[in-house]
């Protein structure tokens, strides 16, 4: 019995002590998976593949970006994180009421790689020069105002079991690659990427402790 108010007093603490969670960088995202097949983020694409996808630019142009669209506004799952866990070794069963606050900064993010370069200002990102432009206009992102939301669990943890509280959403995902010319002469060239959440709830797993 005293073991379990000892389990039950550390695991209060845990809940009682659980800041503002900002929104995670979707490339630390524990996993994403697309709804559909034969799709890939940025960072999963082959050498082979870039290559191909940069070769369908065509030929040189005298100023400005050429861009390929890869991926076009295609819905995603994610796991971002593990937000909390409560064990229970002992042998009385724990009750909590929890509430999580989640304040998201932004819930439109991007990428690149190559010399395709990304400026930050405060929480807003944007891909440099005319192409941040260009990839709004032919793929129609919009970015989402910062909100804060809260949840409330009522969660009972049994005896030999422990509780995994994880935050999981849906997103869209839009890639491709773009090669920027001044005077007829290759200055950028690379991939880009932009990720909108769209859905964001926490999901509560109860597992048995091995």
């Amino acid at each position: 019995m005293k073991k379990a108010i000892i389990v039950a007093f550390l695991a209060f603490l845990l809940v009682t002590l659980v800041p503002l969670v900002t929104a995670d960088d979707y490339q630390t995202y524990q996993e994403i998976v697309f709804v559909e097949e034969d799709e890939a983020l940025l960072k999963d694409f082959a050498e082979s593949d870039m290559a191909d996808y940069l070769s369908r630019l065509g030929g040189k142009k005298m100023l400005g970006w050429k861009m390929l669209v890869v991926t076009k506004q295609q819905e995603v799952e994610f796991l971002s994180e593990t937000k909390l866990k409560i064990f229970n070794n002992g042998y009385s069963t724990i009750k909590h009421e929890i509430t999580l606050t989640s304040k998201i900064e932004t819930k439109f993010q991007i990428s690149s790689t190559g010399s395709i370069g990304v400026t930050v200002s405060g929480s807003v990102e944007k891909f440099k020069g005319s192409l941040d432009s260009s990839i709004k206009t032919e793929i129609g992102y919009s970015k989402t105002e910062t909100a804060t939301e809260q949840y409330e669990f009522s969660i009972i943890v049994d005896p030999g079991t422990y509780v995994t509280i994880v935050m999981k959403g849906l997103g869209v995902v839009s890639n491709g690659v773009a090669r920027h010319y001044f005077l007829w002469m290759k200055t950028n060239e690379g991939g880009w990427e932009t990720f909108t959440v769209t859905t964001e709830y926490y999901e509560i797993v109860k597992e048995r402790i091995r």
